[in-house]
């Protein structure tokens, strides 16, 4: 069984965003930023936070349409892998991160 670990943002006690990750996988299932706290840096603490729970790296799935998140994984270091369908049968990537 594997557990999940979940970080969250929030700011004066208002939930701004989360991220999901597996450190034994290193898959980051979800990272989630409210749409009124996009462009607050959130997002990129969140993927901080998931590189500290998972050091080793980390995989995801972003679906083919979704040209902001690729952008932001990109930013962030990611790299395309391969291509996939997520459980809704929509085109995925797959990305991953090693560190240097």
């Amino acid at each position: 069984m594997t557990q999940a670990q979940i970080t969250v943002a929030e700011s004066d006690g208002v939930l701004t965003g989360f991220v999901t990750v597996d450190p034994k996988t290193h898959y980051l299932d979800q990272i989630v930023v409210a749409p009124e706290a996009w462009g607050a840096g959130i997002a990129e603490e969140l993927m901080a936070a998931a590189r500290r729970l998972s050091p080793a790296g980390l995989d995801l799935q972003v679906n083919q349409d979704n040209a902001r998140a690729i952008r932001f994984y990109e930013k962030q270091g990611f790299v395309t892998t391969g291509e996939d369908r997520n459980a809704s049968q929509r085109l995925t990537y797959r990305m991953k991160w090693r560190p240097a």
